[in-house]
């Protein structure tokens, strides 16, 4: 790591905070010592980890009352043992795995009323468990300050991490949710989680850290092109960077990626569940209050499990914990009797999978390591497939090194087959501490934020107009009447190009007019497209972003008023700017993307 680069932080800390779709946490550093990160270590009974899991319980007034490993074992002691003032569980919201609520496509709008869905199935804002979230690990980031240095929220510069395939309402969200929390605006920067990885493999020394050491040392000069996959619980992000001269990162292709997270397995292994006891038998261990302790240990383990080395030199047989409550179940419902190992034997005969190896014994669930991989492998043969469509489809062939972060990544079933696939082509690297690469590349961003030196446009992005009609250029059927002149609706007034190199604080600028005289405020709408070159704003692949509003005086109503409008791309997010040629005022437009309103059909905007 380089000890010369200086922070660039202004302030005291700066703390990286990374809601994750199933563990979440922080890690910090001093400005004075910015390479040496800490992190917390969350405990529970089985887990000890650098994450908690990302789960919140809130009051039945919807205040906060825990997250994470304190979350899930309150939750399962009032389910069990009700509490002090004869409330009901169900009357608790307990919501975890909630990040995946801002996983939208392209067409779909995230906004600041969407709802996530509690254990019980009941309905509250996303923005509240954001929030609540949020604020509770800065609160104890600053609490675990505290036993050394006296520190407030001014000292720190905070840092929070989005999935790169994220659009930009799903960030804007986040930020709004980070300052909702308590965290200023001007101290909040959002890094994309795979950028904050690469960022963390450019400035670590690899070649100390790797288990694997028959791999190359990762080697960093200028001109070498890398990418780095982080692989996380509910999404994989895929990123292309390049070390430039000025020993900075120069992003090559749009980042992407798809749902081909850990929480895949979860859901395959469930699947296997049900088929051998029954959907009905899966959802009463689940909901039954008797069971919720039994339950979230049984998930823990399967955890363990996942990422435990897997040798087929050592064993054939893969064990797996099935708990005494969940046969009770099946006991009850199925109406089989006998003990532990009867009912399980009776199961798997009566199952798709009675000629599979599958037995039990002691408590357990004994599966071929074969079998036991089927749970992987629709994650791990996506994700190969699309690693193989970009190296066949886009100009990679001079990307030499793969680095792999990310919980996920860390599964040696996941390791194995990455290794057969692209082993022999490429050089892979595993980095020892992959789990926390964001957390930890995160705050290296915080502190260096000047490393990326530009990134590509995942999108095109432009202004709907209706400039005057053209039949040469446009649809008969877009004509329309505007003031006694004839217009053209809907046109895509382009600014910035999918692919386009978009260097930090980016600024591109048009002028606009009203339409119609004596309106109070000029409308513009800001429209995105996955296409390079459409023609209308609504083309196939085009969604609206936003709608700016710019207020007018009395006095500009009644005349020809210009006005400059400016889009600034920052790091990860876009501000807006308008000048207004005639009063030179320039003010800062509230960019509003996560209002709910975005769906309506817009109205008549101004043209150039």
């Amino acid at each position: 790591m380089s000890k010369n680069r200086k922070s660039t932080s202004s302030r005291l800390v700066v703390a990286a905070i990374d809601i994750g779709t199933t563990f979440s946490g922080y890690a910090y550093s001093l400005t004075s010592d910015w390479t040496k990160v800490s992190m917390n270590k969350w405990e529970s009974g089985i887990l000890v980890s650098y994450k908690a899991p990302t789960a919140l319980l809130l009051n039945p007034d919807k205040s906060f009352n825990s997250f994470g490993y304190e979350a899930e074992k309150t939750y399962a002691n009032i389910a069990s043992d009700g509490e002090d003032e004869g409330r009901s569980y169900k009357e608790y919201y307990f919501v975890h795995r909630f990040k995946m609520t801002l996983n939208r496509s392209f067409t779909e709008r995230v906004h600041r009323e969407i709802m996530c869905k509690d254990q019980n199935g009941r309905e509250v804002k996303a923005m509240d468990v954001f929030t609540h979230s949020i604020r509770y690990l800065k609160d104890h980031l600053l609490q675990q300050l505290g036993f050394v240095f006296v520190f407030f929220v001014g000292d720190i510069n905070f840092v929070l991490t989005v999935p790169a395939t994220w659009h930009d309402t799903a960030k804007m969200f986040m930020r709004e949710a980070a300052i909702g929390a308590g965290i200023p605006s001007d101290q909040l920067e959002i890094a994309l989680e795979p950028e904050a990885a690469s960022i963390y493999c450019h400035l670590m020394h690899l070649d100390k850290t790797q288990k694997d050491n028959t791999t190359n040392s990762f080697i960093r000069e200028p001109g070498v092109k890398y990418m780095v996959v982080d692989i996380g619980g509910g999404t994989t992000d895929i990123t292309v960077h390049q070390l430039e001269e000025n020993n900075t990162l120069a992003e090559l292709v749009p980042v992407n990626g798809g749902e081909w997270g850990g929480i895949n397995v979860d859901k395959a292994y469930r699947q296997f569940l049900e088929d051998i006891f029954g959907s009905s038998v899966l959802e009463k261990f689940e909901s039954d209050p008797d069971n919720i302790i039994d339950y979230y240990e049984f998930w823990q383990n399967f955890e363990v499990k996942k990422r435990v080395p897997i040798s087929r030199k050592t064993s054939r047989k893969i064990s797996l914990v099935i708990p005494l409550a969940l046969i009770e179940i099946v006991k009850e419902q199925m109406r089989i009797k006998g003990n532990f190992l009867e009912i399980m034997k009776t199961c798997l005969r009566e199952s798709k999978y009675c000629d599979t190896g599958i037995y039990s014994e002691a408590g357990k669930l004994m599966l071929p390591i074969e079998f036991f991989e089927t749970f992987f492998s629709p994650a791990i043969n996506e994700l190969v497939d699309h690693l193989s469509k970009m190296f066949g489809e886009l100009d990679l062939t001079d990307v030499k090194t793969i680095l792999f972060v990310g919980g996920f990544s860390e599964c040696e079933l996941m390791r194995d087959r990455l290794k057969r696939h692209f082993g022999n082509t490429k050089q892979l690297v595993f980095p020892d501490e992959a789990s926390i690469a964001v957390l930890k590349g995160a705050v290296y961003f915080g502190h260096c934020k000047d490393l990326v030196s530009h990134r590509v446009a995942e999108f095109t992005y432009g202004f709907e107009i209706w400039p005057t009609f053209d039949e040469s250029k446009h649809s008969i059927d877009r004509k329309i009447m505007v003031n006694g002149e004839e217009r053209c609706r809907g046109v895509f007034l382009k600014i910035v190009t999918k692919g386009d190199p978009i260097a930090p604080k980016l600024k591109k600028s048009l002028f606009f007019k009203p339409l119609e005289e004596g309106k109070n405020v000029l409308e513009c709408d800001v429209f995105v497209s996955n296409q390079r070159n459409p023609t209308y704003v609504d083309d196939l692949g085009c969604a609206k972003l936003g709608t700016v509003q710019i207020p007018l005086t009395i006095c500009e109503r009644q005349i020809n008023t210009e006005i400059e409008l400016s889009i600034i791309f920052r790091e990860t997010y876009i501000k807006v700017m308008a000048h207004n040629i005639k009063t030179q005022l320039v003010n800062e437009i509230n960019f509003d993307f996560l209002s709910p309103e975005i769906h309506l059909p817009s109205s008549l905007i101004g043209s150039c």
